[in-house]
């Protein structure tokens, strides 16, 4: 405690220590973001569009001289708001003849110099020797779809299962384990801010609203982020609360499709300063409704599976000192389900007969504090987070019922998750000041999930099967990065050690009676490693290659077979016990852009070896259990490009993979050369959009059309279903009129065909064939104001 009060009182010797920089001749929004990513301050670059070219500047200055001479004989100049915040302003001039046109009401960057932080040091993205992809949060604010499900097509190699709102899973490059959500920890770590979504539950799928932008950094990242990021991360990055500003805006849409019900959303954003220049308040509140889309005449529903979404974040930031900020949020959402979304193939489209309905429920809840410590030395960074994730889902098990010990009733496979997590993390981060930068830190944290699972008739009495299934993991860790940089060649190495220690009980009961009952300690440790080499070839062109390695934990099997009886080493899967897997990835690549902006490309070559694959599968009996099912790689290339001429922007991106099974495990073979499940080989969309005047007034045009190739996945030994194959398409709207803004969408506008998602239901496997199309082509409507 007496460390801590002394850094948070602690002032810098110098409110404007002078930091080497190497900032090229370059537009001047550019310079000014590398500027501030370099030397660890925040510069609003709002007005830097209208400031013409920057100089080159290399050496060693405070933030102020560097300004200046970045913006020497510009229009521009600068303001200094405090000791680590700057504003670009441009210089009075007497009037010039101009157009009447309006400047473009938004701007939306992929590629571009936004500044980063999912490397966990800031940096600019036209410099990160990665396959760092992002998205600014204005192309939320005018987008109907405020889903993660929308960044699919945005960003190069993510896809998304499409089981349902709440109950999807996300893949990068190719690297999937299953399509069900079982027990297995995520392959991508998704965290909001420093709350991190999904360990081994499915994505909580919250509205995309008020964000600054989100990255998706490509690759296994378990040297910075542990375990569960073997294809990478996804960092959703909330606009931060304004000291000095009151804002507010008020957002309504509906959304009608064929043969569905209207939906609607409403979102409400305010930031108010508390204490001015010191203390705010920023909050996010919010409703959706979704109506489905799948008719069960049998039941007599239509439009089954519609989604209510309902949230709140809340965030204070306090300015302490000069030196030290504070920042404290949270996030409430609940997300409720009436019923699942598939089809079967066998009847029209958009039908399916079922006994049950089958609803489901993902509510999530998470808080972080956060310190940040800004000295010469370096930057401190102190963090705690809560996390509790409340999931419960159910599926119609009655075609199974007289395997499962049923009687032909209507019988229904139960499942409700307790998921809490709570971690600790402190890291330091050096100035950015060749030859030598670093960062290291410390983590712990404390991961339960209790599973209970049933099976029964909808009337009241004992179950056929229930099961309650605990485990709880303690984890430590150290972790850390070295880069050397020298001219224009940097190395960076990294690593982190981990110590985990997981406890398991099972209690499982058949008609009443005791059928399994286990407890057990699993003890694990091991060391990940990443390098990177990078050239900055030209001004306008950095290559890179790198290796890494990513890791997830073992762990325990229970509730998966009615008997209670496991298979030893040497038989058939499933085991009580299913091992750690690993994940080996080579890559190559490079960031390219024109010496006049106008066009800019991201291009990646990649190599993956994958051992001991973890992957959910259903059992004998239906039921979910963990495989290790053998070894894997995939090997692809993928592209993000833009280019510019005027008022016109088009944005492309493509991943070409070929993810397979190379080794299968004997003790659950599924064929070697076998796909990895549910991952196209080809997947990419083309996005145009034109700026100008519509109907008078300021706005744009875009249009998007995407394409997802075919794909299959193996749900058993013997179960094999294809789906993909289909054309996805968007055409939007954008118009301001004052402090008004309004948005019309429609989406699938060249129609819906096509499988999005072939699984459903575990007890319809070999049973029936199911379907999950595409949403009826729909239309969207939103109203916004700013106050």
């Amino acid at each position: 405690m007496a460390f801590l009060a002394w850094l948070v009182g602690a002032t810098s010797a110098s409110a404007q220590a002078a930091r080497y920089v190497s900032i090229p001749a370059q537009p001047t929004t550019a310079a000014v973001l590398r500027l501030g990513a370099q030397m660890g301050v925040s510069i609003g670059a709002t007005e830097a569009a209208g400031c013409g070219r920057s100089r080159a500047v290399v050496g060693t200055y405070d933030v102020e001289t560097a300004l200046r001479l970045i913006l020497a004989d510009s229009p521009c100049g600068f303001r200094r708001i405090d000791r680590r915040t700057y504003l670009i302003t441009r210089r009075s001039a007497p009037p010039a003849p101009r157009r009447l046109d309006p400047p473009p009401p938004l701007e939306i960057n992929r590629l571009d110099d936004i500044v980063v932080t999912a490397t966990r040091r800031e940096q600019s993205l036209a410099d990160a020797p990665y396959s760092l992809s992002a998205i600014e949060g204005a192309a939320f604010d005018a987008s109907a779809r405020r889903d993660t499900a929308a960044l699919a097509t945005r960003l190069a190699g993510l896809t998304v299962t499409n089981l349902g709102s709440g109950r999807n899973k996300l893949f990068v490059r190719g690297l999937a384990d299953s399509p069900l959500t079982g027990q297995t920890q995520a392959m991508v770590g998704l965290y909001l801010d420093e709350t991190r979504l999904t360990y081994d539950a499915p994505d909580p799928d919250l509205r995309l609203v008020d964000l600054e932008r989100v990255e998706l950094l490509r690759g296994p990242q378990s040297t910075l982020y542990g375990a569960g990021t073997l294809g990478g991360v996804l960092k959703l990055i909330s606009r931060p609360p304004v000291l000095d500003d009151y804002q507010a805006e008020i957002a309504a849409g509906t959304t009608v499709a064929n043969d569905a019900a209207p939906g609607h959303s409403i979102d409400l954003v305010f930031n108010t300063p508390l204490v001015r220049d010191r203390l705010a308040l920023r909050a996010v509140l919010y409703e959706e409704v979704i109506e489905g889309a799948v008719d069960d005449p049998g039941l007599g529903l239509a439009n089954t599976g519609g989604t209510v979404r309902n949230g709140v974040r809340a965030s204070v930031l306090w300015r302490i000192n000069d030196v030290w900020d504070a920042r404290l949020a949270s996030v409430f959402q609940v997300l409720h389900i009436d019923d699942s979304q598939y089809a079967f193939e066998s009847l029209p489209a958009y039908e399916r007969s079922l006994a049950i309905r089958e609803p489901s429920n993902n509510d999530f809840n998470g808080v972080s504090l956060t310190g940040v410590g800004t000295y010469e030395w370096g930057v401190v960074k102190l963090s705690g987070v809560y996390q509790g994730h409340d999931l419960d889902r159910r599926y119609d098990a009655t075609r199974a019922s007289l395997e499962l010990g049923g009687q032909g009733a209507p019988l229904a496979y139960d499942e409700a998750d307790d998921i809490r997590a709570f971690a600790l993390e402190g890291s330091i981060i050096s100035p950015s000041q060749p030859p030598f930068t670093w960062l290291a830190g410390l983590t712990f944290s404390h991961y339960s999930h209790a599973r209970t699972s049933r099976i029964g008739t909808l009337e009241a009495g004992a179950p056929l099967f229930v099961t309650i299934k605990d485990d709880d993991t303690n984890e430590a860790a150290i972790f850390g990065e070295l880069a050397w940089a020298r001219d224009d060649l940097k190395i960076t190495i990294g690593g982190r050690y981990f110590r985990a220690v997981t406890e398991s009980a099972t209690e499982a009961r058949r008609s009443g009676q005791l059928s399994d009952e286990f407890q057990g300690q699993l003890d694990d440790d091991d060391f990940s490693t990443k390098a990177v080499i990078e050239y900055a070839y030209r001004d306008d062109v950095l290559v890179y290659a790198q290796t890494s390695l990513g890791y997830r934990k073992g762990g325990f099997n229970g509730g998966s077979v009615l008997d209670g009886v496991y298979g030893v080493p040497g038989g058939a899967q499933p085991y009580r016990t299913f091992r750690p897997d690993d994940l080996l990835s080579h890559e190559i690549g490079l960031r390219w852009r024109t010496a006049d902006e106008r066009m800019s490309l991201r291009a990646a070559a990649y190599r993956v070896d994958w051992r001991s694959v973890q992957s959910d599968r259903i059992s004998r009996d239906g039921l979910p259990f963990t495989a290790n099912i053998g070894s894997a790689d995939t090997r692809g290339i993928e592209v993000e490009g833009v280019w510019r001429d005027g008022p016109w922007r088009i944005d492309v991106n493509l991943t070409a993979n070929d993810p397979r099974l190379t080794e299968e495990d004997e003790s659950y073979p599924l064929g070697n050369g076998s796909d990895l499940p549910g991952v196209p080989r080809i997947l990419g969309a083309v996005t145009a959009r034109r700026d100008g005047l519509l109907f008078g007034l300021p706005g744009w045009l875009s249009g998007t059309v995407g394409y997802v190739g075919p794909s299959n996945q193996r749900l058993t030994q013997t179960t094999i279903t294809q789906m993909g194959d289909y054309v996805t398409s968007e055409l939007a709207g954008y118009l301001v009129l004052g402090s008004w803004t309004g948005t019309v969408r429609i989406d699938n506008l060249l129609g819906s065909d096509g499988d999005t998602f072939g699984y459903g239901n575990p007890f319809l496997v070999g049973r029936e064939t199911v379907i999950t199309p595409q949403r009826p082509r729909g239309l969207s409507i939103s109203l916004a104001r700013r106050f």
